[in-house]
């Protein structure tokens, strides 16, 4: 007879993706969802802060309409993509406007605190994009506000306001004649290196109507020779990548250094890479290119010769490091790359893992990090 080890039970199933209670949403996007029984029409026009949630109950509701999420941001649009896929009919786009046709709902969800020409501007735009008898849903995570209360009482004859727990819903509707559309498009100017440059910048776009300090430190540090960077840094020909691009002031700069430079701007927001290509034709700046990127990857990958970052003080470094992930994908053997920073320490280890030739030099109260690409890297063979 044959002895058979008792069977164990079987583990618990683990819960997957789908059975896994959600994340509580932002108050201002809960408010949106919680409102989409009231929306109908043949086109429904969405913003989100993340997740596209209430667009994604309108195309489950109404088959029949087309439902877009419109974000700015290419992480945010694709983050968003993943977590609806499974959801027909819903359009979710990365355009730096909405759609300039006829609309019968927008949905905006608004933040306590954040950039209000931002808001002006994307309330201004949905008020002339709605039909005569649409209507616009704008939530707020702040239930004290008056300010958008009051703006959208100059746009509609009527405005029901929902004071929430955590915040407040506002629904416009019949839309009045606007007595005067503000443009909120912004040219600015600023001099390197003896040239005057114009550069474009809209609302949501970094260091909007002016040119950021750090930008200008990192202009200042193409003209620095120190340490082992004792070469011109840009030179005649050379292929220059400028990650978090912004409006394109840094790389126009370097594209105005030699002659036949090639300039390649990266950002996650499609309004900053429409700046920098507005910019690009108003400085006749005809080798500048753009490219929608929010995870490294990089076009050509290995032909760059100097790689220019300016990336943002948050987010714990995530964002710093898919830049330097750019950087290493992007760099020749050879080439350099210069970031511009305030928290120089980070950057200082993580170059001195991934480049050779590292060196800090302080530029206008900024830290301009250099390194070299390696001739051969650690995952190479």
């Amino acid at each position: 007879m044959s002895h058979q080890r008792p069977r164990r039970a079987a583990p618990p199933a683990r819960k997957s993706a789908v059975e896994r209670p959600p994340r509580p949403l932002k108050p201002q996007e809960q408010y949106l969802l919680d409102a989409v029984p009231e929306m109908s029409g043949e086109r429904l026009v969405f913003a989100s802060s993340g997740g596209a949630h209430a667009a994604a109950e309108a195309a489950r509701r109404h088959p029949q309409s087309t439902v877009i999420c419109n974000f700015f941001d290419i992480f945010l649009a694709d983050s968003a993509r993943k977590r609806q896929a499974s959801v027909p009919g819903l359009i979710i786009t990365c355009e730096p406007d909405f759609a300039d046709v006829p609309t019968d709902v927008f949905a905006l969800p608004l933040t306590a605190g954040s950039e209000s020409e931002l808001a002006r501007d994307q309330i201004q735009t949905a008020h002339q994009r709605l039909k005569p008898d649409g209507r616009l849903f704008v939530s707020i995570d702040n239930p004290k506000d008056h300010w958008v209360h009051e703006h959208l009482k100059e746009l509609f004859a009527r405005v029901t306001n929902r004071p929430l727990k955590k915040g407040r819903i506002y629904i416009g509707s019949d839309p009045l004649p606007l007595k005067k559309v503000k443009d909120h498009l912004c040219w600015f100017a600023f001099r390197d290196n003896g040239r005057l440059i114009h550069c474009c910048s809209r609302p949501g776009v970094f260091s909007h109507r002016r040119l950021d300090l750090g930008a200008r430190a990192l202009m200042e540090s193409l003209s620095v020779e120190d340490g082992p960077h004792q070469e011109d840094v840009i030179q005649p020909g050379f292929r220059v990548l400028d990650v978090g691009a912004g409006c394109g002031a840094v790389g126009f700069a370097a594209a105005f250094r030699a002659e036949n430079v090639t300039v390649h701007a990266l950002d996650a927001s499609s309004r900053a890479l429409q700046c920098t290509r507005l910019g690009a034709e108003r400085n006749e700046l005809a080798r500048i290119t753009t490219q929608l990127e929010a995870e490294g990857r990089v076009e050509e990958p290995g032909t760059w010769d100097v790689v220019l970052a300016n990336p943002p003080y948050f987010s714990d470094f995530k964002i710093g490091d898919i830049f330097i992930t750019a950087a290493l994908n992007a760099l020749r053997p050879g080439g350099r790359t210069h970031f511009v920073t305030k928290a120089p320490e980070w950057y200082t280890e993580r170059f001195a893992e991934e480049f050779d030739q590292v060196s800090v030099r302080e530029v206008r109260g900024y830290f301009i990090i250099k390194g070299t690409q390696k001739k051969k890297r650690r995952n190479q063979s």
